[in-house]
């Protein structure tokens, strides 16, 4: 089960996913959710920790 801010994070990867083929990038998550980038990495850190996505610096 996850937490309404995971599913907010992963659902907002899913849909930036489709429009690139290089990765979604912390900045372009931190524009659409209107969230600082520090939150948004953060967050990834936690869901590459839960296996649900891979986080590359």
């Amino acid at each position: 089960m996850f937490t309404q801010s995971e599913e907010n994070y992963l659902k907002a990867i899913f849909h930036l996913q489709e429009e690139t083929i290089d990765g979604v990038s912390t900045s372009s998550l931190s524009e659409l959710l209107n969230t600082k980038a520090a939150s948004v990495t953060e967050m990834i850190k936690k869901l590459a920790d839960k296996s649900l996505v891979d986080y590359r610096k």
